[in-house]
């Protein structure tokens, strides 16, 4: 009975923590390239990541709503991704939504090996 409900237990928290991020995974860094499907982004660690633009991909800037033609090279970004095997598809992008002084050369900015939601 009581592995029964420490598994039932684990099992609300691991469901709970999943619903919070709404399983998305977040590419940070600085835009490295944008063609008409797809955004690459380089993080601080120098590694870039690129993901998929689809029509349902929300775009903001602030408050204000942007398109894909808004974003340039060299911007701050964010973009909330899914991930399905090797593919991250944008759900939302976020331009000049994380802000970035002094040295952060040390600082990961993106998500761990960008395979895991958190």
């Amino acid at each position: 009975m009581k592995r029964l409900f420490l598994f039932v237990l684990t099992l609300g928290l691991f469901a709970t923590t999943a619903f919070a991020h709404n399983g998305m995974i977040h590419l940070m860094g600085t835009v490295s390239a944008v063609t008409d499907n797809s955004i690459s982004v380089k993080g601080t660690d120098g590694k870039t990541q690129t993901a998929v633009i689809t029509a349902t991909t929300k775009f903001s800037k602030g408050t204000a709503a942007v398109t894909l033609k808004d974003i340039k090279v060299g911007d701050r970004i964010v973009i909330d991704t899914t991930k399905k095997g090797e593919q991250f598809t944008a759900v939302e992008v976020k331009v000049g939504a994380m802000k970035m002084s002094g040295d952060m050369s040390g600082m990961k900015m993106d998500h761990p090996a960008a395979t895991t939601p958190h």
